[in-house]
């Protein structure tokens, strides 16, 4: 008999089954059996099955029909013969070292050695000039770096990380049976691959009396396959899968401990199911699926977790205790209209709806416009809608059935700003929010000077010149642009028209973004509307047609009220490994706005102003194309930009022509010039380098934030407040810290 019983189950797999098959046989260790099971084959994976079968007696061929992977197993499982089983995917292949280390011993004087387990790699295939590439997985970063061994009640870590079945060995009796549930351990029996290595894991990681760990790294699990189960195509199968578990779980009455690990990786899947497949949490169906997963959990142990800060709001959020729609009601006409542009906001559209819906000295209302998100932010929105009646609708991206409706930027806006009601309007992506104090002085500003187009800031590098134009013009003194310490507000430049300043108009057009007041009639008189280029983030063409069409522009130095935050959390994934996946891309890249600058000239040539307006209009082409390059995360993605741009950019620029002193950012054009001569990779390293010391300048400031002595002393009081509190007071006052966190 055997020392070990290899179960290969395969469906269609003939571009990888050789390198599969090959690993086993070239296994240091050599008392096994390979049990073959053909699931219904229609490739020619059968053939390379009994060509590895005629060369090696170890290999058995079993052919039958299409049953899946769970119930494939569960007949190797039943026909092994070995003391010891383990499971090899076909389109995975594993180290020659493998079953010589873990089953190099298989005993314990501390009870039944029940399962071993290694680590593994996430292997990429190569592709577009790339080699083969491995990935180290959550797993192997956060179990021991060495040997060891305990039982889950002991050591809950691997339960919160990949299944990852096939990186063990199991002993044969253990899952006949011979547990401390008596249980016999088999795989439920679905069709396809169906999660099932999920119910599994978790039985055994259970049930299991010791569980010994090494940490090489000995199997290679295939990310590159696209008909393999990491790519998600019914979204029940988790949802199964996570109830089989918690049902199991339950019936065991394991620890607090273990369930908080469940708990986690519910977490992880539900969001994988939202985020990373890509599924619609409005979708009734899913909805229902998530919060059964939710509204199974002890709410006082999930705030006793240790859990990403985005996976409790997510729980607070959908389970409707993470905030308070305060009643206001709706003013006839408010001084403003704030208009929120939304595009899948799920993540942070909560923080930023109870931002604005807390505002209580500002005269406004809250307009809205969504571009028909395929998230639940409009559920949540219209939550904040019932009692606050400030928040009105407009191009929500909904039909009348109530089915999602896609919309222009264009539409958008042009709704908004008819039924707009406030004096003035401001259009902000859903990702920001801005004090409510800076908008008030911001509206009294805009109100003082007459203004049709306000551009907010905190002080500009243009004073001087903004200066100069009034004083020249005899409108104020020269000491009125001096700051006094105590002024809350700096001096207010304007009022101009576009060809007053003509060097800055069309930069500052640019570089004010989204921060810039329009008075809402004006906008209606003169029939502005957004270009089709533009972005949320930076209305280029909408705010160009306003500035072109009025003499009544002015600058606001906002200076102590100042207070514009994003609110999203950044999260920039391993974008190689995604571009090797086939994958969609996951990850916090913002939308370009360079075509929106090139569609400002040619607006501006067809006007026949393009020579006035050619300095700021070419200093925002700078900026917006030196932007948009650093923040490409993938190679490719860096590489299509500059395909794209790059000789256009060139030709418009003219460096050679202009020169350095014609452009105001001296660090954009630095860089720009790298670009531009072929020197990409330096300017990489720069950037590299840049973030680099930034990240150590954080890391000195963390460092000295924890050695503090009020650090020291307020973790030591937390310890002690912990230690001497029931439970539920520690799980009530870390959700209230949270939601006081998220609102501050």
């Amino acid at each position: 008999m055997p020392q070990l019983s290899i179960i290969v189950p395969i469906y269609n797999v003939e571009n990888f089954l050789d390198q599969c098959l090959s690993s086993i046989r070239n296994q240091t260790f050599k008392d096994w059996e390979c049990l073959l099971f053909s699931d219904g084959s229609k490739d020619g994976s059968i053939d390379i099955m009994k060509r590895f079968a005629a060369d090696d007696s170890r290999f058995k061929v079993i052919e039958k029909k299409n049953e899946g992977y769970g119930t494939t197993c569960n007949r190797g499982l039943d026909m092994a013969q070995a003391e010891w089983v383990t499971i090899v995917e076909p389109d995975d292949f594993i180290d020659s070292h493998m079953y010589e280390r873990l089953l190099g011993r298989t005993t314990s004087p501390a009870g039944s050695l029940d399962v071993i387990k290694g680590g593994y790699w996430e292997y990429f295939d190569g592709r577009d000039g790339y080699a083969d590439a491995l990935n180290e997985p959550n797993l192997c970063r956060f179990m021991p770096k060495r040997r060891c061994e305990f039982n889950l009640e002991e050591f809950t870590s691997p339960f919160y990380h990949h299944p990852s079945i096939w990186s063990a060995v199991y002993r044969r009796g253990f899952l006949n049976g011979e547990n401390k549930a008596n249980r016999t351990i088999r795989f439920k029996q679905v069709p396809g691959a169906g999660w099932t290595d999920n119910p599994f894991f978790a039985e055994t990681m259970v049930l299991a009396d010791r569980i010994a760990w090494l940490p090489g790294k000995y199997y290679y699990y295939r990310q590159t396959n696209p008909g393999a189960s990491v790519f998600l195509k019914d979204f029940h199968l988790p949802f199964d899968r996570l109830r089989e578990m918690r049902e199991f779980l339950n019936e065991q009455h394991v620890s607090k401990g273990i369930m908080r690990a469940f708990y986690s990786r519910e977490f992880d899947y539900v969001t994988s199911i939202i985020g990373e497949f890509g599924y619609d949490d409005r979708n009734p169906e899913v909805r229902e699926l998530i919060y059964e997963v939710f509204a199974s959990m002890d709410r006082k142990e999930v705030f006793l977790m240790d859990l990403k800060p985005e996976f409790r709001d997510y729980y607070m959020d959908f389970m409707g205790d993470s905030y308070k729609t305060r009643e206001h009601e709706r003013e006839d006409q408010p001084d403003l209209s704030i208009v929120l542009l939304t595009k899948n906001p799920r993540p942070w559209i909560v923080e930023t709806l109870e931002w604005f819906t807390n505002f209580k000295k500002l005269s406004c209302e809250f307009i809205i416009a969504d571009a028909g998100s395929r998230d639940s932010t409009m559920v949540v929105a219209r939550e904040f809608a019932k009692t606050d009646k400030r928040f009105v609708f407009a191009g929500t991206g909904m039909d009348e059935q109530g089915n999602v409706r896609q919309s222009t930027l264009a539409e958008r806006v042009g709704a908004s700003v008819k039924i707009a009601r406030g004096k003035y309007i401001i259009f902000v992506p859903s990702r920001f929010i801005l004090g409510e104090d800076m908008l008030k002085a911001a509206v009294m500003g805009a109100k003082r000077s007459t203004a049709d187009v306000a551009l907010l800031n905190a002080g500009t590098d243009d004073c001087d010149y903004l200066a100069q134009k009034m004083i020249d013009r005899n409108d104020v003194e020269p000491e009125y642009f001096v700051d006094k310490a105590d002024n809350r507000h700096g001096a207010i430049y304007g009022r101009f028209a576009t060809r007053d300043i003509p060097e800055i108009a069309m930069r500052s057009n640019w570089e004010y973004g989204f921060r810039k007041l329009f008075r809402t009639d004006f906008l209606r008189s003169q029939g502005i509307e957004a270009g089709d280029h533009d972005i949320a983030d930076n209305l280029i063409t909408f705010s160009a047609r306003a500035m072109l069409a009025t003499a009544n522009i002015c600058y606001l130095d906002l200076k102590f009220d100042w207070n514009v935050q994003n609110v999203q959390r950044q999260r920039v994934v391993s974008e190689f490994w995604l571009e090797l996946q086939h994958k969609p891309l996951y990850n916090s890249e913002p939308e370009e706005d360079i075509d929106s600058v090139l569609a400002l000239g040619e607006c501006l040539k067809r006007r026949g102003v393009y020579d006035l307006y050619e300095q700021g209009y070419l200093n925002a082409l700078l900026g917006a194309f030196m932007n948009g390059l650093g923040t490409r995360f993938a190679p490719s993605h860096i590489d299509a930009y500059l395909e794209q741009y790059l000789e256009t950019v060139k030709e418009q620029l003219d460096v050679a022509k202009h020169g350095a002193l014609y452009f105001a950012d001296a660090g954009a054009f630095n860089q720009f010039q790298k670009v531009a001569t072929g020197h990409v990779d330096l300017w990489l390293e720069e950037c590299m380098l840049g973030e680099r010391e930034g990240n150590f300048e954080q890391g000195k400031a963390m460092d000295e934030l924890y050695k503090s002595t009020r650090f020291k002393v307020g973790e030591q009081v937390v310890r002690a407040t912990k230690a001497i509190s029931p439970s539920w007071f520690v799980a009530r006052a870390q959700a209230a810290a949270r939601l006081a966190k998220r609102k501050h």
